[in-house]
């Protein structure tokens, strides 16, 4: 009969040795996967949009979190203007909305816009179950937390529609699956419209402001497609057609989920805060950045992605690596 101390040493030397070979197997698929990251460009800019469809926010450095971008404290895209049945509003209904101006004033979410005073609201409010509301945002009801009547009369003078009201999605309150299909079920999201985030390049908008030309309503920009990151010195324009991962900065990961189909809110222009009687970017897209196997009917422009590991920050001037693949080669969701 063998002793138990014996068998105990024996399977501690065995489960020793099958530890040791798992740790040098994973190093070296670590170090494989490491080599296989290219360096693809540098940050060039940082956005966040905390109400949806309004102004930005340009930072030098942001927080990531698996929600989306944080800047100044306040998440991208976690407040949102509905109307009174509880249906969301973008630029593509009010395109009046991009030209309300956001900022960060302490604990407070500043809204400026022309002809109206200063309105302040907590850009981290109290969870109160009395104030929460229920609202629609694409094929998804959730709950929110009403930012009062005093925020509501003030978009609803601006905006010229009675009725509207400001919503915040906070702690407590539950959050959106990612509309992507290779979304994991851990990336969620408050009101962006697919994914935490937006990645565009700017060799990619110089060719198609290239591909335009000189057009009387001016040269599209990268506000009218609201990244949150944009990236600049990549090899070739649509690069980022083929990323796969990324990494940004030291020690920021992040999954591609799928191009962005995009949408009529990006000929909007800007600064006039209409939409373009050219029709640009959209009508210079269509020409050859569909492609029917990917979104039947939506040109792509950027993509879409989530946080692969944990917080973490990144800055204008990181280098960004990608880990690349077979470029567009699989169907994105419904919508856009």
């Amino acid at each position: 009969m063998v002793a138990w101390s014996s068998l105990s040493d024996h399977w501690l030397a065995v489960v020793g040795v099958t530890a040791t070979a798992v740790l040098v197997t994973s190093v070296i698929l670590f170090a494989r996967k490491k080599d296989a990251y290219v360096f693809v460009g540098h940050v060039s800019g940082l956005n966040s949009y905390p109400i949806k469809s309004c102004a930005g926010i340009a930072a030098s450095e942001a927080v990531c979190t698996p929600e989306g971008l944080l800047v100044s404290g306040v998440l991208d895209r976690h407040f949102v203007i509905v109307r009174s049945n509880g249906d969301f509003i973008t630029q593509r209904q009010v395109t009046k909305m991009g030209s309300v101006r956001t900022s960060v004033e302490n604990d407070e979410l500043v809204l400026e816009a022309e002809g109206m005073s200063k309105l302040k609201v907590a850009s981290h409010p109290q969870l109160d179950r009395s104030k929460v509301t229920s609202c629609r945002v694409w094929d998804s009801q959730l709950e929110a937390l009403n930012c009062g009547s005093e925020a509501s009369q003030w978009l609803s003078n601006y905006l010229e529609e009675e009725g509207l009201k400001l919503l915040v999605l906070i702690s407590g309150l539950k959050l959106r699956n990612t509309r992507c299909v290779k979304a994991k079920p851990q990336d969620k999201v408050a009101f962006p419209d697919r994914a935490p985030y937006l990645i565009a390049t700017e060799e990619s908008l110089a060719d198609l402001n290239a591909r335009i030309g000189q057009v009387p309503d001016g040269p599209i920009t990268m506000n009218n497609f609201r990244p949150t990151i944009i990236i600049k010195g990549t090899e070739k324009p649509w690069d980022e057609d083929n990323w796969q991962r990324l990494k940004i900065g030291q020690n920021v990961y992040m999954r591609v989920l799928e191009p962005c189909g995009r949408c009529t809110l990006t000929i909007v222009d800007p600064v006039k805060w209409k939409k373009r009687e050219d029709g640009e970017p959209l009508t210079t897209l269509k020409k050859f950045r569909l492609f029917p196997k990917v979104h039947a009917t939506a040109p792509l422009f950027a993509v879409y992605a989530a946080l692969d590991k944990t917080f973490g920050s990144i800055k204008v001037g990181d280098p960004v690596y990608a880990l690349k693949g077979q470029g567009l080669n699989f169907r994105i969701g419904p919508g856009v």
